[in-house]
């Protein structure tokens, strides 16, 4: 009797032990990590620019002064190891690059093993943004104008822990143009493949000033690739032209990236109130959602350079191994040709999520509490 006392002491210590074992993993997991490193990545240089910012406002519609060119752009390739905040739970790995514009750089899904945005392997420039260096890779983000004059440069940024056991990062710039700020916080939550980004955009100044927010997000794509937007009609910019989608026409399905022959395609959303977008990528049976509340966040827009051969040269351009992306876009406004005032001392904000999608084999319907594809079979 004793005999059997000890060994039933011995396994109920055992289950305690394995018990605690169990709910310290379990909290372990459930606190997400946030810390910052380096990310070294071959780095194109710059020469350096015009000392004398450009004076003339109006020129060529660009109000840059009082920032400098960066168009001495060089074929001088060397490692960089850039400051970089890594956020991360037991779903997603996601890391921040604030000395080149608050990117973010990607988020890989642990799950898959794919990156929901394009981590193009070098920073690699083109004469593109309001100042010239501009790069493609991850989340961009575009106030008060497209391409903005700090999307290489440092931007402010800070990150912590929650209460709640989430974490953020924050990143943050005051342009010196107008003196508005925009900041994002990209928060992450235990047990959750959602990144949200919580978005605030603030008139500093005592005028008004006019602005728009477009969130570009690049995502790797392959000849397979379909862009799985919930709408039937597209417009170009300005509203010049209001098409089908996806078939064309003439019949050519534009959704699928390997279609798209006539040079880059830039069309907004037309006529659709749903609140999601997606990219779908068979080869890999994987692909990436973006959400927000339609009444904060109507328009959406989707750009790719195409595969004709001047968009086969950007992709050299852009990248040194050859690859292909396209633009995932939301904003505030219909098109890019559309922008709104914000008044003296004003503040907006709003919320956008992005979702790793897997194993479903496309994009039909999607909110925060998940993804789903639906297919005909048959006659059904």
């Amino acid at each position: 009797m004793e005999a059997y006392s000890n060994v039933l002491a011995h396994m109920t210590a055992s289950r305690i032990l394995s018990f605690l074992f169990f709910f310290s993993v379990s909290a372990a997991w459930a606190q997400v990590r946030v810390w910052q490193g380096t990310l070294t990545l071959p780095t194109y240089e710059e020469d350096a620019p015009d000392p004398n910012p450009p004076f003339d406002q109006f020129a060529n519609g660009r109000f840059n002064y009082p920032y400098t060119l960066r168009d001495n752009l060089s074929n001088r390739r060397k490692d960089h190891a850039w400051r970089a905040v890594f956020l991360e739970n037991e779903y997603l790995k996601c890391s921040v690059l604030p000395d080149l514009g608050g990117h973010v750089y990607t988020c890989t899904d642990k799950i898959s093993g794919q990156p929901m945005f394009y981590a193009n392997p070098s920073i690699k420039k083109a004469n593109i943004s309001y100042r010239g260096a501009w790069a493609a890779f991850g989340i961009e983000f575009n106030f008060p104008v497209s391409h903005n004059w700090v999307s290489l440069s440092p931007v402010d940024f800070a990150f912590h822990p929650n209460e709640d056991g989430s974490a953020s990062v924050l990143v943050s710039n005051i342009d010196r143009v107008y003196g508005m700020q925009w900041s994002v916080a990209l928060v992450l939550r235990p047990h959750s493949t959602v990144l949200e980004e919580k978005v605030e955009l603030n008139n500093r100044s005592d005028v008004r000033h006019r602005f728009y927010w477009w969130n570009n997000a690049g995502i790797q794509v392959w000849d397979d690739s379909r862009i799985q937007y919930p709408m039937r009609f597209t417009a170009s910019h300005g509203f010049r032209e209001v098409e089908p989608w996806p078939v064309e026409a003439d019949g050519t399905d534009l959704s699928i990236v390997k279609n798209q022959t006539k040079g880059p395609v830039s069309l907004f959303v037309h006529g659709s109130r749903e609140p999601f977008m997606g990219v779908w990528h068979p080869h890999t049976n994987t692909g990436t959602v973006h959400y927000a509340d339609y009444a904060q966040l109507p328009a959406k827009k989707i750009w790719s350079w195409g595969t004709d051969p001047d968009g086969l040269d950007w992709r050299k351009t852009l990248s040194d191994n050859n690859s292909a992306y396209v633009e995932v876009q939301a904003g505030l406004f219909r098109n890019q040709e559309t922008y709104a005032f914000l008044e003296p001392r004003q503040t907006i904000s709003f919320s956008e999520f992005w979702m790793p999608v897997r194993d479903l084999d496309g994009i039909s319907r999607a909110n925060l509490a998940g993804v789903v594809h639906l297919r005909r079979q048959g006659d059904a």
